[in-house]
């Protein structure tokens, strides 16, 4: 059983080039040894032309495999989202606590971390969500590469802009009073002490 990765795979696709136009360039030596500068010209141009042969076909199969890559991924996404029976992440850790509430860390890494919290809201708070999102429910959109946003089939997800009024805080506002809890979680588990001024609406 012989073994290839893609650095073996180009070290001998570079070899067998060279060789094809160093074979070549001694032939034409042998042949016309006064020549030996036109021929060394001639050397160049044929490993710039075999590189340049290789460097498309690497291209070329990069595009199909990402090609591949994304159709699976389409696939696969749409086969979880409607299969109930598909298992979910096993947490990396369950024994952490915060506010005496349980949490589970799925993903804790420097630049993506995903926590889920249990019994975060309360029904009231629940409630009050539902309410204020109802009226202004739409599919939700995904990124479009420019800046904006467009519908994808592929999110069948539905999305609301809640506004916080965050002036009725301390008048025990319901949603105000979690949108304070979800800065303060935050920034527990970041370094950054988010403010909320500015901040997109919940």
């Amino acid at each position: 059983v012989e073994h290839t990765d893609s650095k073996t795979i180009a070290n001998e696709s570079a070899g067998k080039l060279l060789d094809e136009c160093k074979s070549t360039a001694k032939s034409q030596l042998a042949e016309k040894p006064t020549e030996a500068a036109s021929i060394l010209e001639e050397l160049a141009s044929c490993v710039k032309t075999g590189i340049a042969a290789e460097i498309e076909r690497a291209n070329e199969e990069v595009a199909f495999q990402a090609e591949i890559r994304k159709k699976i991924a389409d696939s696969w996404e749409n086969y979880t989202c409607a299969d109930d029976a598909v298992n979910a992440t096993e947490p990396k850790k369950s024994d952490v606590r915060w506010r005496g509430k349980k949490v589970s860390v799925m993903i804790d890494r420097p630049a993506a971390k995903i926590h889920t919290i249990e019994n975060f809201l309360t029904e009231d708070e629940c409630a009050a969500v539902e309410d204020a999102a109802r009226p202004k429910l739409h599919d939700a959109t995904v990124a479009d590469g420019s800046g904006g946003s467009k519908l994808s089939e592929n999110r069948k997800a539905k999305q609301a802009g809640i506004k916080v009024h965050w002036k009725n805080e301390k008048e025990g506002d319901l949603i105000a009073r979690l949108s304070r809890r979800v800065y303060d979680y935050v920034n527990h588990v970041l370094p950054f002490d988010i403010k909320e001024n500015g901040q997109e609406d919940l």
